[in-house]
């Protein structure tokens, strides 16, 4: 229980302190929303879950290895960044500037930190939506803080990519639940979803992660935001959408060659263009944006060939978990770093740069660094492919040297930057220090010596192109300088500006000639209505046989005829006789009106001596079944208790033969106001009423074959089914296949015809069997 604690707390602790960090004096808050997820992402033991039927549909939370490695990097990188948004609203204090502004950032930063973490540890569909949901809505105030024009451009492009993204992928969960019937399914579960689901699942989480072509708003929101917000963007929060993929698509139960293709050459793609990209830019922040959009592309190349190859599945998902965590880690790092470059005094300014090339080595993947690790563990996936694929590894190593030759240019812009000191870095650069320590540290602790030295000839030969450029840029030749510049940031947003002004343009003369139309309308109109009231009147039949007033006329009738014809009153489902005049009820219920199906309750049981239930305050008052007699009593004094349970006559008065559902579909005659009870086994207090007879169009009464379907209901049905010793999977108030097999082998083992839906023949034997097993005692 404590643990589950924990595991609540690590992402409720930042959403509380969003309010106090509005505070000027509470400055400080926004690193400590990290430390709680920090804590128990190295504290608490893997596969700890908790289960919160409360909360939302129903909320699992869990820590398993894949988001033990997320929170792990997350974490850290929060925290970081959270020293500096803090170091920045000190410094507005400082100045005694108007923090307003820095305290809203501080406090959509904390609940954006919270959002992250929620998806993290939930395990089920709609927490993940929802933490997803917080955090890419904050991110919004995040990337405007600065309220320049740029920022205000940039916050609108993301934030209509984050509501598409956001709209996407609610009907990808949406589906999702449908198809699997439950709202936490398991990696079996997911192998049924359609081609459908999974498509959604990509497109929405494809926003985030910034893949080509929904990468628009990266190379925008990047430069705008601040130092913190840049680095926890690109850092974590397009990560969740590897999360999201490895959670929700069937990776490793089947193989799916046409999306693993899919996506192995959209990540290619999406690869090389941020990186040719990158290199024509001229701002730093800029250029990691695009690194960040390569290595997104990378990543997806490693989810295509986890697809392709369901049996490497394993290595598959922790290659990617781990190159997760190196990008974010560096990538992050960098952003950080290049504040600092810009801000810190001069006399830090070389240990800066030292840092800064030692993570732009680490994000080209050269030796001794957490990059050589990352891309070793990606080695199983291509090695198990055929060889028709041998030119993906190429492909591979060619980007591997041209992120070294970005990486370059980075630190070329980085040194020639100029900086602007500003008092108060003493604790960011602290922060940044440790970060780098711990990337430092990081591959010699996790992988074995012979994994430090991979990935080197690539890197090597990255170096030397640069310093061939170098070279002919020593001696006046620079081919490819001309390309610097030429395309903005945005690329496709930029280039489809002219079409936006063009459709804007049309719109506009569309506008234009549409009004013009509807004044001619009007004026048409008013002019017809004042010649025909203003004129004197003519001769009334006359009038009706003028044709434009007949035809409609006509017309008016031929409608109303056709849709009384065809418009009657339908049935649904199967056709159903009426009850036989002779039938004992049918006298009965001649005389009455047709009652209203009564809906489900749920309410305890209070074990009276007068067997009576208490009364529902919204319903009138009905008795309950009586009491079970004592084994001395005379029989006629009524059934056990366990046979009203059941169902009064159950087995020894069948259906009429005239009734509308067969006698084996429902075991009972209908009754007056007749409610048939089903109970919950490990809680007898607890029962559902269902309507079992209603009233037919002459009067008497007709036995439904299955009950109304509710959450209520299949919950009650799947811990029966659970308490009875069968595996309906979760409790959670949905059919899904675990719950349908269950019912097939309860259906089995007590000789019904086996369907796996829910009818009243199976709730009367389950009434039975629970009543069996464990026999009530006599009052």
């Amino acid at each position: 229980m404590l643990n589950g604690f924990w595991l609540l707390f690590a992402w409720v602790w930042p959403l509380l302190l969003a309010g106090p960090a509005l505070a000027r004096r509470l400055w400080w808050l926004s690193p400590l929303g990290a430390l709680p997820a920090l804590l128990i992402a190295f504290a608490l033991p893997v596969d700890t879950r908790v289960e919160l039927p409360w909360l939302l549909l129903g909320t699992h939370l869990g820590l398993d290895t894949t988001g033990r490695i997320f929170l792990i990097f997350t974490a850290m990188l929060w925290l970081a960044a959270g020293i500096f948004a803090a170091s920045q609203r000190w410094r507005a204090l400082a100045a005694d500037e108007d923090d307003r502004r820095a305290a809203r950032f501080n406090a959509f930063f904390l609940l954006a930190m919270g959002g992250n973490f929620w998806l993290i540890l939930g395990l089920d569909l709609a927490s993940f939506y929802v933490g997803f949901a917080i955090m890419g809505l904050a991110s919004y105030i995040l990337v405007i803080h600065d309220g320049t024009r740029a920022a205000l451009r940039a916050g609108k492009v993301y934030l209509i990519m984050a509501l598409l993204g956001e709209v996407l992928l609610f009907a990808a969960l949406a589906m999702i639940a449908a198809e699997t019937g439950t709202t936490a399914p398991n990696p079996q579960q997911l192998a049924v979803l359609s081609d459908l689901a999974i498509a959604l699942a990509l497109l929405g989480l494809g926003v985030k992660a910034g893949i080509f072509p929904l990468h628009l708003w990266l190379p925008l929101a990047h430069p705008a935001a601040p130092i913190a917000a840049s680095a926890v963007l690109s850092g974590t929060m397009i990560e969740v959408a590897l999360l999201g993929w490895l959670r929700f698509l069937p990776v490793g139960e089947l193989a799916l060659p046409h999306w693993g293709t899919a996506l192995i050459l959209l990540g290619l793609f999406t690869l090389f263009f941020g990186l040719v990209l990158g290199l024509m830019q001229r701002d730093l922040k800029v250029i990691l944006a695009y690194s960040s959009i390569s290595k997104m592309g990378f990543l997806l190349v490693l989810l295509g060939l986890t697809l392709l190859q369901p049996a490497l599945a394993p290595l598959g998902v922790t290659a990617i978990a781990l190159y997760a965590a190196h990008h974010g880690l560096v990538k992050g790092g960098l952003f950080l770093g290049v504040g600092l470059r810009k801000h810190a005094e001069a006399m830090r300014q070389p240990l800066i740069l030292g840092g800064l090339g030692f993570l732009a080595l680490a994000m080209a993947g050269a030796p001794l660094t957490t990059g050589a690790v990352a891309k070793d563990a990606t080695k199983p996936l291509l090695a198990g492919l055929p060889p028709t694929w041998l030119w993906l590894g190429l492909a591979l190593t060619l980007s591997t040297i041209v992120t070294t030759a970005l990486m370059a240019r980075l630190l070329w812009l980085a040194k020639g930057t100029r900086a602007h000191p500003l008092a108060g870095e003493g604790a960011a650069e602290i922060a940044w220090a440790l970060l780098l320590q711990t990337i430092i540290i990081l591959p010699f602790a996790l992988a074995e010596p012979k994994t430090l030295l991979a990935n080197g000839l690539p890197v090597a030969l990255g170096l030397g192109l640069v310093a061939a450029a170098v070279w002919l840029a020593r001696r006046g030749q620079q081919p490819l300088a001309q390309l610097v510049g030429r395309v903005p940031p945005g690329d496709l947003l930029e280039w489809l500006v002219p079409i936006y002004r063009l459709m804007q343009l049309l719109g506009a003369l569309l506008w234009f000639h549409w009004q013009a139309l509807v004044s001619r309308i009007g004026a048409w109109a008013s002019q017809a209505v004042s010649q025909r009231f203003t004129r004197p009147p003519g001769d009334p039949e006359r009038e009706l046989r003028a044709w434009p007033v007949a035809g409609a006329l006509w017309l008016a009738v031929g409608a109303v005829l056709l849709f009384s014809l065809l418009g009657g009153p339908a049935e649904f489902g199967p056709v159903r006789q009426p009850m036989a005049a002779s039938h004992p009820l049918a006298a009965t219920k001649a005389t009455e009106s047709n009652p209203e199906p009564r809906p489900l309750a749920m309410r305890p049981i209070e074990e009276e001596t007068t067997g009576v239930i208490p009364a529902d305050p919204w319903k009138t008052q009905q008795p309950a079944p009586p009491a079970a007699p004592s084994p001395s009593a005379n029989h006629s004094d009524g059934d056990s208790r366990a046979h009203k349970i059941a169902g009064a006559d159950a087995a020894n008065q069948p259906v009429a033969s005239d009734s509308a559902v067969p006698a084996e579909a429902s075991p009972l005659q209908c009754q007056d106001n007749a409610l048939f009870i089903f109970t919950q086994a490990d809680d007898p207090g607890t029962f559902i009423e269902l309507t079992q007879c209603v009233a037919d169009e002459a009067g008497g009464l007709r036995a439904l074959a299955e009950p109304e379907t509710s959450n209520r209901l299949v919950l009650v049905l799947q811990r029966n089914l659970q308490w009875l010793g069968y595996a309906p999977g979760s409790t959670d108030g949905m059919i899904g296949p675990a719950t349908r097999d269950a019912i097939r082998a309860f259906e089995q083992a007590n000789g019904l015809r086996s369907t796996g839906g829910i009818s009243f023949r199976l709730l009367h034997a389950m009434n039975a069997e629970i009543a069996r097993r464990q026999p009530i005692s006599e009052p």
